[in-house]
């Protein structure tokens, strides 16, 4: 019986032991829990951020080894960002590279330093106010007497912010994002033939595929955000672009849109309160620097065999599809027309005849053929005279005389 009530006793000492046991590991455990989860949400958020970084930050360095020498460069917005980088890029091949910026002092402050970094004087700013229709055609004039061919025009500047207007009371985004680009495509096309073969890039970006173009409500009146005014600039463009091939292709200028990927530049400078101190953080740790953001542009300035490409767009230094919708040309047609009007160049706008016209106009004489008939015909001959009047019948009547000084 000794030994047994012994046994039940020891039992019980490790039961108790048992206990205490499991009621430490649960103190410990209610301890530690909480920072292990902390350390796994925290590692699971750093290893998301990394893979993102990856993902935003892969690019494709442009492959051609093409210089630029003997070329022309104008380049808007090429004081900061992606437009800095490209001016960089192509003056190191060699090219004479023209900073179009809205800051005449900061472009040449820039330009000086492209100038040394990469030992070629044939950098220079020129002012160019791509909110200012006035600005944008000043600028154009000086260039074209100034230079003797502009080789290719990259569409670059932007402009991301609250709603504002241009001086010539257009919202602001669509009007330096797209419409001051248009314009100054337009003042230089004579300029871009006349050193055909030529190129005109276009920096879009993929969130042209949320943008809407109402062209009733151009001012956005009827509700404005920040980034819907932006990704209707942008879808502005990639429609631009297609225009620009079917304009100008017959005249051996090619145009290409570009889809940099999200760059970390100055673009969202503009951008108020929290949301922009944030956007503008995450910029600097996930987006691809100007750098890298620059190889397409660049890639579509030098590369050889793209002709056949021209009017697409491009990500990543590859030739990519775009949205169907994009791909309308009476949306085409309607951007460019109304462009025209905004611009003030209505007597450019040509309408597409009506079917019955055209049809029409194919078989009628118009009025003035019909008159300038009548006038190439010969006078009728006169009646004869009598004999005792021989004298006139040899004078040709008043209205033969009157038909010859016309003649």
């Amino acid at each position: 019986m000794s030994t047994t009530k012994h046994l039940k006793h020891l039992k019980n000492l490790k039961i108790d032991e048992v206990d205490e046991n499991i009621e430490e590991l649960e103190v410990v455990v209610d301890d530690v829990f909480p920072a292990l989860v902390g350390t796994v949400v925290v590692s699971l958020i750093i290893l998301g951020i990394f893979l993102s970084r990856l993902y935003i930050r892969w690019s494709v360095d442009c492959s051609s080894k093409n210089k630029m020498t003997g070329k022309t460069i104008v380049i808007t917005g090429a004081n900061t960002g992606l437009g800095r980088a490209t001016a960089t890029e192509l003056a190191k091949r060699g090219g004479r590279v023209i900073l179009a910026c809205r800051d005449k002092v900061k472009g040449e402050a820039v330009a000086r330093t492209i100038r040394r970094k990469v030992n070629n004087q044939n950098v220079i700013a020129m002012k160019c106010d791509l909110g200012n229709l006035r600005a944008i055609k000043d600028f154009a004039t000086e260039l074209c007497e100034n230079e003797r061919e502009v080789n290719v025009l990259i569409n670059n500047a932007a402009y991301m912010g609250p709603k504002g207007s241009t001086a010539d009371g257009l919202e602001k985004c669509f009007g330096v994002n797209y419409l001051g680009h248009f314009y100054l495509t337009w003042l230089l096309q004579e300029k871009l033939r006349k050193s055909a073969p030529a190129r005109i890039i276009n920096v879009t970006s993929d969130s042209y595929v949320k943008g809407k173009l109402d062209f009733d409500d151009l001012a956005m009146t009827k509700s404005y955000t920040i980034f819907d005014a932006y990704c209707r600039s942008k879808l502005a463009m990639v429609v631009f672009n297609q225009e620009c091939h079917r304009h100008y292709s017959t005249g051996v200028i090619f145009s290409y849109a570009v889809h940099p990927g999200a760059v970390s530049t100055d673009l969202l400078r503009n951008w108020p309160g929290l949301t922009g101190n944030i956007l503008r953080a995450a910029s600097r740790v996930l987006f691809k620097s100007p750098e890298q953001g620059c190889q397409t542009i660049v890639h579509c300035a030098i590369a050889d065999k793209i002709r056949e490409h021209s009017g697409k767009l491009f990500v990543n230094c590859r030739q990519t599809k775009v949205k169907d919708f994009v791909k309308d040309k009476e949306l085409g047609k309607k951007l460019w027309n109304v462009s025209l009007h905004l611009c003030g160049l209505d007597s450019e706008i040509v309408e597409d005849p009506e079917p019955d016209v055209a049809a029409a106009g194919a078989t009628e004489i118009p009025e003035a053929a019909k008159a300038a008939k009548e006038a190439e015909r010969p006078a009728a001959p006169q009646p004869s005279k009598p004999a005792s009047q021989p004298q006139q019948a040899q004078q040709p009547s008043a209205s033969a005389q009157s038909n010859e000084n016309q003649e």
